[in-house]
């Protein structure tokens, strides 16, 4: 018996199932309702402007390996770490806030809004990471069902 899917969506998402589908068998045929894939990933060129439809900047990049490995392919996509990640400006101001990775340079940055920017922003971050190892597994790379069953295993992470 042949097996066959619909993924409705060219995001990220619906070309990394139809890789890991087509890799089990699958007949995949994919759906998407603008002329290019990639959803998010795409651009809107208007004029002499261009914008991206986001992300701004790219985080869990292993995923990608994950991915790859798990088709059998070699990972085509090379990353480049930005730093400032990005610029936000703000109405009024005529100088625009960089974002850093660095904790000691976004400190820099912000510390005549937020004095010992780069503690607090440590002690978030390790918060941050202990309930993504504690949800990862059991909700993150889970699949569910149910409402029922995602509300009961959620309730178990600390």
């Amino acid at each position: 018996m042949n097996k066959s899917a619909i993924i409705i969506g060219t995001g990220l998402g619906g070309l990394s199932t139809a890789l890991r589908l087509s890799s089990k068998g699958y007949k995949v045929i994919l759906l998407e309702k603008h002329s290019t894939p990639g959803g998010r990933m795409n651009i809107i060129e208007m004029d002499c402007f261009r914008f991206d439809m986001g992300p701004s900047f790219m985080s869990m990049t292993y995923e990608f390996d994950e991915l790859f490995n798990a088709v059998g392919i070699k990972n085509p996509v090379e990353f480049e770490e930005l730093e400032p990640l990005y610029q936000v400006y703000f109405e009024g101001k005529e100088k625009p806030r960089r974002i850093f990775k660095d904790l000691q340079k976004l400190e820099d940055e912000f510390k005549d809004v937020e004095p010992d920017l780069a503690a607090k922003a440590d002690a978030y971050l390790k918060r941050a990471a202990q309930f993504w190892h504690d949800t990862q597994d059991k909700v993150v790379k889970s699949n569910f069902d149910s409402m029922i069953k995602y509300l009961l295993k959620f309730s178990t992470v600390p």
